[in-house]
């Protein structure tokens, strides 16, 4: 289950020439009864013009690979119907990634090609590093389930299970009053 996605920030200043991007490539193994998954390979390639400091680079990259893996699968971010506050307030409600929840390398690597728009020819590489990852982990999680495509973020267990046990999206999830004003 080889999947790849590109992430694009595009910057209005930057006319004639293309913003950074990051493009990811990732493996899983999906657990069809728990609905749990495992990343067993992730690489992401950046394009952002001249690359000033290589490690600091690598670490944007990696950074932003978690980011996207708690985008992806982790971080449930749920909200009080009545007021609108936020409901999940602490860690332990919307869960953020740590080293268990990543493969233990992040493989990186970049494209040096100089920007002309910039004196210094580098360009930003932030959030196209958490997109392209995100894009690319969905993928393969929708590979690994037959092609199915869920309509929002982060896709859980919970999801995965419901949809191999035939349960329709539009049921409604067990209610949660998790508010502590």
């Amino acid at each position: 289950m080889h999947y790849q996605a590109m992430g694009v920030y595009h910057d209005p200043r930057h006319n004639n020439n293309p913003p950074g991007f990051t493009v990811t490539f990732t493996e899983i193994e999906l657990d069809k009864e728990t609905g749990k998954f495992e990343i067993l390979d992730l690489v992401t390639i950046a394009e952002c013009g001249t690359v000033v400091h290589p490690q600091g680079l690598a670490n944007q990259l990696r950074g932003g690979a978690v980011w996207g893996i708690g985008l992806s699968a982790l971080e449930r971010h749920l909200y009080d119907p009545q007021n609108g506050l936020p409901a999940s307030t602490g860690y332990w409600q919307s869960k953020i990634p740590t080293y268990l929840d990543t493969p233990a390398e992040i493989g990186t690597g970049w494209v040096d090609l100089p920007d002309p728009e910039n004196p210094v020819g580098a360009r930003g590489i932030g959030e196209p590093a958490m997109g392209a990852v995100s894009a690319a982990l969905n993928a393969a999680i929708s590979d690994a389930l037959g092609g199915h495509l869920f309509d929002t973020s982060p896709v859980t267990t919970d999801m995965i299970i419901n949809h191999i046990a035939g349960i329709s999206e539009d049921s409604k999830p067990l209610a949660q009053n998790n508010f502590r004003g």
